[in-house]
C-alpha cells in the first residue's frame, strides 16, 4: 500500500508538470479588437481545449468560449491612452505576482512576463522607421523629439525597456526581422529568441475564392478587365498609402485601379484629388469578407514603414496573388521568386517601378504559386513547447533550490 501511495504521489506530480498553468496578460481579451488580441484569444482556447489551466488578466473581456478559462479583470483608467497603458501595466504586475505558479505570457504593455511575444514588433525599431514618413531630415528630427516627449511614447518605451532589461523573458518573434531588431536594440541573448511565425487559415484564404471575382468587382464598381492593385490597412499612413499615391503619379499611362480598404483618411482623399487620381483610386471602407476580395484583385501593394509580420501580406499570398511590400515588413521573408517584390520603404520611385514590373505579367488570381503556410494549430503547438520548456526549467530550478 505504501508503494502504491508513493507511486500515486509521483504520478500526480508528473501530471502536474505535464498540465501547464498559463496566465495570459492583455488589456482587452477580445478577438474583435486587433491582431494581438485575436492571437492570445486563440492561444488561450487552444491551451484550454487540451486540458491546460488557463487564466487571463485583462481590463476588459469578451465571454470566453471555453468555460474553464478564468478571467481576472483589473480596474484601470480608460483615458487618456498613456494612463490606461501605465495603469494596466502596474495592475497586471501586481495581480501576476500573486499567481506565481503560472507561466505568464504577454504581447506587450506589461511589466511581468515569463514568455513574451511582441506582436507589434520592437517599439524602438517601429519609431525609427515611422519617422521616415517625414522626408525632410530637419522635420524628421523635430517630430522625433516631439513624439518622444509624449507620455504615450514614454510609457511604451518604459514597458519595453523593463521587459527586455529587467523581466528578461523567453521571447517568441513572429518574424526574422523582429528577432534581429530585438537582438540589435537590446543586445538580447540569441538563444532566448525563438522564431514562431503566425499561421494562416488556408481553408478560408484560398485561390478558390476567385469564383467571387465578379461579385466583388461589381460591389466596388470596378470593371472585369481592370488591373487592380489592392491596399488594405487600418492605419493608412503608417502602412504607406501616401507613398502609394505618390507612386501612382508616375503610372498615368497604365490603365489600372487602386482599391483601398480598411480605414479612411481625409488627407489621403484630398491628395488623390489634388493629383488628379480620383478615377484611379476607389476608397471602399471596411470589408468583412477579405477572403473573397484578395483573389478579385491582381496584386496587393503594402508599402509599409514598419510591420512585424503583416497578416495582410500572408492572407494575400495564401489567396494566390503576388505582393509588393517593403524590407521593413517581417512578412517579406515569405516572398520568393514569383510571389512578388520587396522594395525599400519610403521610396515612391521604387514602388512605381515594382508596380510596372508586375502590371501585365501577373497571372490571373488563383493561378499563381501559393507559398506553404502553417496552420494555427501547428503554430500554437510550437508556442506550447516553448512554454513547457520554460516551465520545466523553472520547476528544475525550484527543486534544486529547495523551494518545492
Amino acid at each position: 500500500m505504501a508503494g502504491t501511495g508513493r507511486g500515486g504521489i509521483h504520478s500526480r506530480q508528473h501530471q502536474e508538470i505535464l498540465r501547464l498553468k498559463v496566465c495570459i496578460g492583455i488589456e482587452k481579451f477580445d478577438p474583435k479588437v486587433g491582431g494581438a488580441e485575436r492571437y492570445l484569444w486563440d492561444l488561450s482556447h487552444f491551451l484550454a481545449e487540451r486540458g491546460h489551466d488557463v487564466a487571463v488578466i485583462c481590463m476588459k473581456s469578451a465571454m470566453p468560449l471555453n468555460t474553464s478559462i478564468k478571467v481576472h479583470r483589473v480596474s484601470c483608467m480608460r483615458f487618456p491612452r498613456w494612463a490606461r497603458h501605465l495603469c494596466f501595466a502596474i495592475m497586471h504586475y501586481l495581480r501576476a505576482r500573486s499567481l506565481r505558479d503560472y507561466v505568464h505570457f504577454s504581447a506587450g504593455n506589461t511589466l511581468y512576463s515569463d514568455v513574451y511575444q511582441p506582436h507589434g514588433g520592437v517599439h524602438r525599431a517601429w519609431f525609427e522607421k515611422d519617422m521616415m514618413r517625414y522626408p525632410d531630415r530637419l522635420i524628421r528630427k523635430f517630430m522625433a523629439i516631439i513624439r518622444m516627449l509624449t507620455l504615450k511614447d514614454m510609457v511604451q518605451r518604459i514597458c519595453e525597456w523593463w521587459t527586455f532589461k529587467v523581466a528578461k523573458p523567453e521571447i517568441i518573434a513572429i518574424s526574422e526581422m523582429v528577432r534581429r531588431d530585438i537582438i540589435k536594440w537590446f543586445n538580447y541573448p540569441e538563444y532566448r529568441v525563438h522564431i514562431v511565425p503566425n499561421g494562416i487559415d488556408t481553408k478560408r484564404f484560398s485561390p478558390y475564392n476567385a469564383k467571387y471575382r465578379q461579385e466583388v468587382r461589381l460591389r466596388y464598381s470596378i470593371g472585369e478587365d481592370d488591373f487592380v492593385f489592392l491596399f488594405v490597412a487600418n492605419n493608412l499612413l503608417l502602412k504607406g498609402l501616401g507613398v502609394l499615391i505618390d507612386a501612382c503619379r508616375d503610372l498615368g499611362d497604365l490603365p489600372c485601379r487602386v482599391l483601398v480598404l480598411g480605414g479612411d483618411s481625409y488627407y489621403a482623399r484630398m491628395k488623390v484629388k489634388l493629383y488628379g487620381l480620383s478615377g484611379v483610386f476607389v476608397f471602399g471602407g471596411r470589408a468583412e469578407d477579405m477572403e473573397r476580395v484578395y483573389p478579385a484583385c491582381e496584386c496587393l501593394v503594402h508599402p509599409t514603414y514598419y510591420d512585424a509580420c503583416s497578416l495582410t501580406v500572408l492572407e494575400a499570398l495564401a489567396s494566390g496573388i503576388p505582393v509588393i511590400t517593403t524590407a521593413s515588413n517581417g512578412a517579406a521573408m515569405y516572398i520568393g521568386k514569383g510571389d512578388g517584390l520587396v522594395i525599400p520603404s519610403a521610396d515612391p520611385s521604387a514602388l512605381s517601378l515594382a508596380m510596372r514590373r508586375l502590371y501585365g505579367s501577373t497571372p490571373r488570381p488563383g493561378l499563381g504559386r501559393v507559398p506553404v503556410f502553417r496552420a494555427h494549430e501547428d503554430v500554437f503547438a510550437d508556442v506550447t513547447r516553448i512554454v513547457e520548456n520554460y516551465r520545466k526549467e523553472k520547476h528544475t530550478t525550484r527543486r534544486r533550490d529547495g523551494n518545492v
